[in-house]
């Protein structure tokens, strides 16, 4: 019946509404941190005479080759500690704003689900009820898993697209460190590069490392909660920490920036890991949603 059909589409929808709430105050505990942290780097910065307004208009990768070039002398750690938390902010907000709207639209899901429910006992006969309860029960279990495997694609998802971005960085970070004194000093020719496609698709995808890799510690926070798969979002966000606090002064060092390759080599190996133990865990849900599904269409045989 299609009003069976609707029914569970709405439970599967309503089900959701956990997951995006949980996933909701933990964006929201960052977006207010990032609030207070960014206002006290703005303080800083006007103390110094920078410009906030010039700094926002530099891309990540040519603040990164000031740094290198100049060995920090031309950017400070405060600039450069401004600069990915404000990339990291501009990520956040769109994303609170996406939660927040489908948490709103869970409110009509609601609403329409309690309308065709009290409709469809109306026309239910008490001879159906029993196994009109087994089978409720089984659609329970079936909207479960199926929301449990949407939350491990979404994570699987997020890895792969942080790892995508590690490896744009590393290909990066591999040229820098083999520049000679001509590649430093020809900025006219860096200049130049930053105005091609290729520059900007980049830098697009290293500008967005930071919010991937927050993104991707969120996912699994909000998984462990649920499902308690037992994965350690600790081995991500130390690389999230590193980001944040050592990064600067491995890259102004031509010697250091080794350091920076080997850290991110090995995120990469740890969220590969990670993905393929959302992976496994995706197919024991799988299984567990196939037989569900077996038992309910034992139940709809013998009606």
């Amino acid at each position: 019946m299609e009003i069976d059909k609707r029914i569970i589409e709405l439970k599967e929808l309503i089900y959701r509404k956990h997951s995006l709430e949980k996933k909701l105050a933990d964006i929201n505990d960052l977006y207010f941190y990032l609030k207070d942290k960014l206002r006290s780097l703005v303080y800083k910065l006007e103390d110094m005479d920078i410009s906030i307004k010039e700094l926002d208009k530099k891309s990540i990768i040519y603040l990164w080759y000031e740094i290198f070039t100049s060995k920090g002398k031309k950017v400070t750690k405060i600039e450069h500690e401004y600069k990915i938390y404000s990339n990291l902010s501009d990520f956040i907000h769109p994303e609170i704003i996406e939660l927040r709207n489908k948490i709103d639209n869970i409110a009509e899901y609601e609403k329409e689900y309690k309308q065709l429910m009290e409709e469809k006992a109306k026309l239910s006969v008490e001879s159906e009820k029993e196994s009109d309860d087994r089978l409720l029960k089984l659609i329970d279990e079936t909207v479960k898993y199926k929301n449990r495997i949407r939350d491990l694609n979404e994570a699987i998802n997020a890895g792969n697209f942080l790892n995508s971005s590690f490896k744009h960085l590393v290909d990066l970070l591999n040229q820098t460190k083999d520049w000679d004194s001509f590649d430093i000093f020809g900025r006219g020719l860096f200049l130049s590069l930053t105005k091609t496609t290729v520059f900007k698709s980049t830098d697009d995808k290293i500008k967005k490392l930071h919010y991937l890799a927050n993104k991707f510690t969120r996912e699994l926070k909000a998984i462990n909660f649920y499902m308690d798969l037992g994965i350690d979002a600790g081995d991500i966000l130390k690389y999230v920490d590193y980001f944040e606090n050592q990064l600067y002064d491995d890259i102004k060092d031509k010697d250091t920036i080794v350091n920076t390759i080997s850290q991110i080599k090995d995120a990469y190996e740890v969220i590969n890991k990670t993905i393929e133990h959302l992976k496994s865990s995706k197919e024991k849900y799988l299984k567990q949603l196939i037989q569900i599904e077996r038992e309910k269409d034992s139940i709809k045989q013998g009606k």
